[in-house]
């Protein structure tokens, strides 16, 4: 243990401090007392699995990635068939009377994936190869996460690549390149591939007042909760927004929103603070990486959670339209805390054989 990161464990115990809590305010407006305490049993199993993915050698991991990739592109594709239509999307295999979002698990994949691929490349700038090479093994799971259709989660797999191309020392015109291919992708999923809904979110995003009451009213009314938060909160389990359900998704992409009303600007702070310790340390474990994929995983991963943080709090403000990205570790469900777990897992790794010699 003392080869792992303290500061890393640290700001992930203070965060599932305030999932628990923040769920458990949920829990009790939803007259669901079970949400708190099963969020609380896959953070536990997440720490077991951290632990071991820690003490596991990420080289070893790398060198299976592309086992691991096919297996994941193979469950993707396996869920058009034998996965159920749940809210609209196929994004879920049941087991029981659980779920099971792969999607999830390969982000990891990939991330691992595009990291091994990097270390083929040696030279301090990556080639047009390489940068094809690493655009269609993220592309792949992301347009079959697209098509499922979970815009949300599709949106998480960009970070990677832009995180790989950045790290690898991408030349400029590229860049360039990229952006204006970027602006295209953006056009075409605009007229293709979005939803009437999905496109109703991003115009109510431009224009608040367009429906109040219909698309915009879930980022109104979490609006209001932040607000009404204002310095100290009105207390854990006395939010009137959550509490009296006037809060859409408030056990998933709200969850900031629930936590803001009832902790105020003081609590939101220290969950920020608590996510910024634990990305600057993720960074700081991509700097000290012994080796390529050690630093392109940390360095991909970190870039990840930033953005999923980012974006999701930014939906909850009202700084960005509403996505359905959800908080990492903090919303609901035990797939993604599994499956940031074992990210973190894989990062430890990386920070406790720094200095290995073989």
């Amino acid at each position: 243990m003392k080869r792992l990161d303290p500061w890393l464990l640290l700001s992930l115990l203070a965060i599932s401090a305030c999932a628990y809590l923040a769920q458990g305010s949920t829990a009790r407006a939803l007259a669901a007392p079970g949400l708190a305490n099963r969020q609380l049993v896959w953070l536990a199993i997440g720490a077991v699995l951290l632990l071991l993915f820690a003490f596991a050698d990420y080289r070893v991991l790398a060198r299976f990635s592309p086992l691991f990739y096919v297996v994941s592109i193979a469950v993707l594709l396996a869920l058009f068939v034998i996965a159920p239509l749940r809210g609209g999307t196929r994004s879920w295999i049941a087991m029981g009377s659980y779920t099971v979002q792969p999607s999830e698990f390969a982000r990891v994949v990939t991330i691992l994936a595009v990291a091994a691929l990097a270390d083929e490349y040696r030279q301090s700038r990556l080639n047009f190869a390489a940068v094809w090479r690493m655009a269609a093994v993220v592309a792949a799971p992301a347009l079959l996460v697209l098509l499922q259709p979970d815009l949300g989660m599709a949106l998480t797999y960009i970070p990677i690549l832009l995180a790989a191309l950045w790290l690898g020392g991408l030349p400029w015109r590229a860049w360039v390149a990229l952006v204006i291919g970027g602006f295209v992708l953006v056009a075409g999923t605009w007229l293709w591939l979005l939803k009437p809904y999905q496109r109703e979110r991003v115009l109510t995003f431009a224009d608040p007042e367009r429906a109040p009451y219909s698309s915009g009213y879930q980022q109104r009314q979490s609006k209001i909760a932040v607000g009404s938060g204002e310095i100290t909160g009105k207390g854990l389990h006395s939010g009137t927004q959550s509490q009296l359900r006037f809060l859409p998704a408030q056990y998933t992409d709200f969850i900031f929103a629930v936590w803001a009303e009832e902790t105020g600007f003081v609590g939101a702070a220290l969950l920020l603070a608590a996510y910024a310790l634990l990305v600057m340390r993720i960074f700081v474990v991509a700097l000290s990486a012994r080796d390529r994929i050690g630093a392109v995983f940390a360095g991909c991963a970190g870039f990840v959670l930033a953005t999923a943080i980012l974006v999701n709090v930014g939906m909850v403000t009202g700084l960005a339209p509403t996505t359905g990205i959800t908080l990492p570790l903090v919303s609901y469900g035990g797939s993604s805390v599994l499956a940031t777990c074992i990210t973190l897992g894989i990062i430890q790794s990386i920070w406790r054989l720094r200095y290995a010699n073989v």
